[in-house]
Formats: structure tokens, sequence, C-alpha cells
């Protein structure tokens, strides 16, 4: 196995970097080179290089790395300036989506709980391919760039929440459960939750700069990494064993902490390759459980899905833009800088896969949808831009 695992990162690694670099060369996102990769080493291709087991391992260590550096980043300062329209947009859009989503997926024989889950899993944007897009354009320290990066991380919670909920919505097939239940059941895990964040954000957070900072005296780059490796694991399993989370979820409570402890510039400046290398193990882990078989079989769902990404979801964002009294200018922006997803689509739509709640089909249907947008959102982008630049 370990065999195994290193002759896929051997060869991944290389095809990554090859289409890394060409997707960069045709104004693509990496992401979009990095999935295709993953794609190609993936037992799904006609290449096939690794088993399902071993992409499936993969995807798990994967999964904990990219949390772990969402939460590194996660800046409540990017949304304050900006609340008050990326609090109700991105909440406003979010809903539209998963409801939209949810009575496709529930008439075409999903359980409610899968097209929820489905619905808040394609309601949100890539972060990445957002702050390429805005930087390759100029707009990412406008008004129109800080609105867009707010509403994202409104999104970000959105989901996170919807992390935290799927241990509880996962009931075994076959079995009746009341009203009452499943509301007890959130309620005890909303409140394990809130007692993990005070844990860690006091305790945790101490404890956390005060071995961090001692093993900085040491003056060990290797040492100084793998205690933040360390770290990250611990929470993640700690938080799933004791409070019973999400292994994801536990990742990205770690990057908070580690980005809020006292050596924090040090963990931004030391850990950036790692962290780098560590999204593109994700993106591959990713394509490696690709299956396009399933798009195929599937699609009218997968043009659905499409439609409420690259359709629905803007609409809905320049509605509410709109309504909020902001220009049309920065409307359009937002609404199309949105119409794509990625990163965090993948994680939630692997974690409720996991638990049963999604079919396997719809992780298929994201990541297909997800290739889709992140090739047409640049081109839609310029494609407004020369909009602007004629009619307004």
């Amino acid at each position: 196995m370990h065999i195994k695992i290193v002759l896929i990162l051997t060869i991944g690694l290389s095809i990554a970097t090859a289409l890394g670099y060409l997707s960069h060369r045709i104004k693509l996102s990496p992401i979009f080179g990095y999935l295709l990769a993953g794609y190609c080493i993936g037992p799904y291709s006609p290449g096939y290089v690794a088993d399902i087991v071993t992409a499936e391992q993969l995807a798990e260590i994967g999964v904990v790395l990219m949390m772990f550096s969402a939460g590194m980043h996660f800046k409540w300062q990017d949304l304050l300036s900006v609340k008050k329209i990326a609090v109700p947009g991105a909440i406003g859009q979010t809903l539209v989506s998963a409801l939209i989503a949810t009575t496709l997926m529930y008439g075409l024989g999903w359980s409610l709980e899968s097209g929820i889950v489905f619905g808040l899993a394609i309601g949100v944007a890539s972060t990445m391919v957002l702050i390429r897009l805005l930087s390759d354009n100029h707009l990412l320290k406008t008004q129109q760039g800080h609105i867009a990066v707010g509403w994202l991380i409104v999104e970000d919670i959105i989901t996170v929440v919807a992390l935290l909920l799927i241990p509880t919505l996962a009931f075994s097939p076959g079995k009746e459960v009341l009203l009452q239940e499943i509301a007890y059941s959130i309620v005890i895990t909303i409140f394990k939750f809130i007692v993990l964040i005070i844990l860690m954000f006091t305790l945790g957070r101490r404890l956390v700069s005060y071995l961090l900072s001692k093993i900085v005296l040491i003056n060990s780059q290797e040492l100084f990494t793998l205690g933040i490796l360390a770290i990250t694991f611990i929470i993640s399993v700690g938080s799933a064993w004791l409070f019973g989370t999400s292994i994801a979820l536990g990742a990205f409570i770690a990057g908070m902490v580690i980005g809020q402890s006292k050596v924090h510039h040090l963990v931004t400046i030391k850990v950036t390759p790692l962290k780098d290398a560590f999204v593109v193990v994700f993106f591959l882990s990713v394509g490696m459980l690709f299956n396009p078989a399933a798009i195929a079989e599937h699609f009218n769902a997968f043009l659905g899905t499409l439609a409420i990404v690259l359709i629905a979801k803007p609409c809905a964002a320049f509605l509410i833009s709109f309504m909020l009294k902001y220009p049309i200018k920065t409307a359009l922006t937002i609404a199309v800088s949105l119409a794509q997803i990625g990163e965090f689509s993948f994680i939630l739509s692997q974690v409720a896969t996991k638990f049963g709640i999604l079919p396997s089909e719809g992780y298929d249907i994201i990541v297909g949808c997800a290739l889709v947008s992140i090739s047409i959102n640049p081109l839609l982008f310029k494609l407004t831009r020369k909009f602007e630049r004629q009619f307004m």
C-alpha cells in the first residue's frame, strides 16, 4: 500500500504540474489541471494506476489538509467590512440554490436529506478560483472584490455548519426517526460544538501557542512543520472522537487555532509551501474518485445542476445585490465571480457520501459541474467586463 501511494504521488504530482501549467497558460485556474491529473491516475480513467481503496485513503488525507489550509486563512475582518451585503446576500443565494437543487433532486428520486446537502454543496463557490479571477482582473482590492470575498466567507460558514450537522442526519436507512429525535440530536450536536469551540479557543489556543513557541526556539524547520501536522491531526481526530464532529470540521478548527496562535506569522511564512502541496494533493484525490460514467447515466441531474451553478446562483446574487441598492456593475461582478463551485463543494459532498446521506453519483455530478464551471467562469467574466465597458 505504501508503494502504491508513493507511485500515485509521483505520477500524480508530475501530471498535475504539467496540466496545472497548461491551465494557467490558457487563463484557467490550476485547479482544472489538478482535477484532470487526478482523473488521469484514477481507477476510472483508461490509463489505470490507482485502485479505489488507495484513492479513498488519499482523499481522506486530502480533506484534512485542505480544511486545515482553509481554517488558517479564515479572516473575520474580510467579512465585517462588507457584512451588510455579504451576510444577507450569501444566505439568500445559498437558500435559493439549495431550494432549487432540493426540488430537482427530490423530483429525480433522491431523499429530501440528499437534496438539501447537495444544494448546500453547490451553493458555495471556490475561494481559489475567486481570488485568481479577481486578481487577474485587478479587482481583488476594490469594493467589488471585498464584497465577493466577504460573500464567500459567509458561504464557507454555512458549509461549516452543514459539516457539523451531517453526522446528525446520518440515520440508518429504513429507521423511522421522529422529528423530536432529530431536533434533540441537533441541539446536542450544537451544544457539543459550542463546548469544543470554547475549549479550543481558550485552553487549546494557549496550549498550541506554547508548544509551537517552544519548537520555534529549537530553530528547526522540519520539527516546526512536523509539530503543525501533529497538532492538526490530533485536533481533527480528537474532535471527531470526543465531540462527534466530522474530521474535516476538526481540521478546519485546527487551522483557525494555529492561525491565531502567538507564532501565526511564522506559521504563515513557513507553512505556505506545505499548504500549496496540500492543495494539490486534495484536488488530485478529488479527481481520482471522479467517475464520468455517472454523469452519462444521470445526465438530466448533471444538466440541472450545471444550470443552477451557472444561471440560478448568479441570478440570485445579482438580484439580491441590486435590491440592496448596489450599482449594477458591482452586482454583475459579484454574480459572475460566484458562478462556479470548488473545494468546499467537494469536501461537503465527500463527507456526506461517507455518511451515506449523498448517493455516489452526487459526488461525480459535483466534480463534473466544477470542471465545467471553472473552465467557463473566466470566459463569462471577460464577457461581463466587455459588456460593462460598452454599455455602462
